[in-house]
């Protein structure tokens, strides 16, 4: 048996997607040209951060997004501005990661509560793949989850290096298609092991060809190429949002995320000096759409949140919109139909107490879904006949109910006023949603009551 046969037959060209937007790939979206990129280096100072301000008012439209799983992306770019770019980030020293996708937790190496540091499996795995030169899906990711308060545990991942200590030290569990608690367990490999795991992973998706992801892998047929020890069941983890503030070691780190993942270049710059001013030394991009200050004195960890509320820039858990996927919208995307962002902040002003996190919310343009592929509880999709209502699906899927976009801040009113009424005390939103018939949701939304 070869890692090859460890596929699912039929597959092969059923999920091929576009590449992810680099520099030498850009995205042409609404507002021009898009890139995404990650810095090699995990830290940035605050000179970086003012550089690509700098950079994305120059030679783009000066909106910068943080994505759901921690990138950089920089928008409105031209054909013609983009080598300058290129060029600014070269004369910083600010390098962007190149190959294939590899998530590591952003404070590895720092938390004293990690299993371990996994960096350096992480900078291991990234030079064979590069050395393999396989042809894999352009969106595959790779997640090496060492551990610690702000780990990886909820991100999902093509692969997956989870570390887990056991009775003969610490050894890594290599699964595919998932985040920790989904994801399909292949085997428990020791650390000398795990790039090979890896490998063999890599290289069944590759036999498959480029549109070949986890989920299309047979698990049980890749520990038999890896002739590994059975899987001992997985140990509960829980995954902590790195909005807000967190106590790391003897470390104060402020976890700071731009009002639905964007800032306007300015703003960023303002923030990024009043935070210099209150100490901060160092930042960090980490997932959902969440950026780690690190450095904060004490006694001005509340003059740096005062700062970021200016800047419209969110720093507490609490924040409503972070229960709130949203894309681009008409503003930034030719295949939206209504401004995201707009009925965004009109969901937090009538419905902002509902919003406890409990339950998701997605704001999509268009069926396609970007901001948030999953399920979600509530979903308010554009289409051509105006803005339908999905309830516990996707973007695409179908909706119960459709309004003109100018409808949507009253129908929002409604379903706020009608959920408020119904909430027992201390009770969730997600819980009420639950426990709430569809229909009585729907006809609230088209104001049937």
């Amino acid at each position: 048996m070869t890692a090859t046969s460890a596929i699912l037959p039929g597959e092969a060209g059923a999920l091929r997607r576009g590449a992810c937007p680099s520099i030498a790939a850009p995205m042409r979206t609404g507002d021009g040209l898009l890139v995404r990129l990650r810095p090699v280096a995990t830290a940035l100072t605050a000179q970086d951060l003012l550089v690509l301000a700098d950079l994305a008012r120059a030679h783009g439209n000066g909106l910068i997004e943080i994505t759901a799983r921690g990138n950089l992306q920089l928008r409105g770019l031209t054909e013609a501005s983009i080598p300058h770019l290129a060029a600014g980030l070269a004369a910083a020293g600010i390098t962007p990661q190149t190959g294939v996708a590899i998530e590591v937790p952003p404070l590895a190496g720092i938390d004293p509560a990690e299993l371990a540091d996994a960096a350096p499996l992480a900078d291991a795995l990234r030079a064979a793949l590069a050395d393999a030169a396989l042809s894999l899906a352009p969106k595959l990711a790779v997640v090496v989850d060492g551990g610690g308060v702000l780990s990886l545990a909820d991100m999902v991942a093509d692969i997956r290096l989870d570390a887990v200590a056991g009775a003969q030290g610490l050894a890594w569990r290599l699964s595919v298609g998932g985040d920790r608690a989904t994801a399909m367990a292949v085997a428990l490999l020791p650390g000398e092991r795990a790039v090979e795991g890896v490998m063999t992973v890599a290289a069944a998706l590759a036999a498959i060809g480029p549109a070949a992801r986890g989920r299309d892998l047979d698990s049980a047929l890749l520990a038999a190429v890896l002739r590994a020890d059975p899987v001992p069941p997985l140990s509960a983890a829980s995954s902590v949002h790195p909005l807000g503030v967190h106590r790391i070691g003897a470390e104060t780190v402020l976890g700071l995320a731009p009002a639905y993942g964007q800032i306007h270049a300015d703003r960023l710059a303002a923030l990024v000096r009043a935070l210099a001013g209150c100490g901060a030394t160092e930042f960090r991009l980490a997932p959902h759409h969440t950026l780690l200050v690190r450095g904060l004195r004490a006694e001005a960890l509340a003059a740096a949140q005062a700062c970021a509320m200016r800047e419209r820039v969110w720093s507490t858990q609490d924040a409503p919109g972070r229960a709130v996927s949203v894309c681009a919208g008409a503003a930034g995307c030719a295949a939206a139909s209504f401004d995201t962002h707009t009925v965004a902040d009109a969901l937090v002003a009538e419905a902002g107490d509902l919003l406890d996190g409990s339950f998701d919310v997605h704001v999509s343009g268009c069926p396609k879904g970007c901001a948030h592929p999953a399920a979600a509880a509530v979903t308010l999709c554009g289409t051509a006949a105006g803005v339908g209502l999905v309830l516990d699906g996707r973007a695409g899927d179908a909706a119960a109910a459709i309004l003109p976009a100018d409808a949507l801040r009253p129908a929002l009113h409604r379903l706020g006023a009608l959920l408020r009424a119904r909430r027992a005390e201390g009770e969730t939103a997600g819980n009420l949603i639950d426990r709430t018939a569809p229909a009585i949701l729907v006809s609230a939304y088209q104001g049937q009551q």
